[in-house]
């Protein structure tokens, strides 16, 4: 995984949702949605986002990442 690939992450709250990497420190992955991923770029500034455990990150394949919904949360 890098910085703008579209991963899965496992949340509490909704399940699996899909999300943008930010940034990658040890074992924590940062990530947001794709809609404060895009904001963030036309505004040039850094997304706000929230660390995950990587163990609760999951890469998408590129044939299956933009067909899936993006949750608003």
């Amino acid at each position: 995984m890098k910085t703008g690939d579209l991963v899965k992450a496992e949340t509490f709250s909704e399940g699996l949702v899909n999300r943008k990497v930010v940034d990658i420190k040890g074992d924590t992955i940062y990530i947001c949605t794709e809609r404060e991923w895009l904001s963030a770029r036309k505004d040039h500034r850094e997304p706000i986002c929230v660390g995950f455990h990587r163990r609760y990150v999951h890469p998408v394949t590129a044939a299956a990442g933009y067909h899936n919904p993006v949750s608003s949360a």
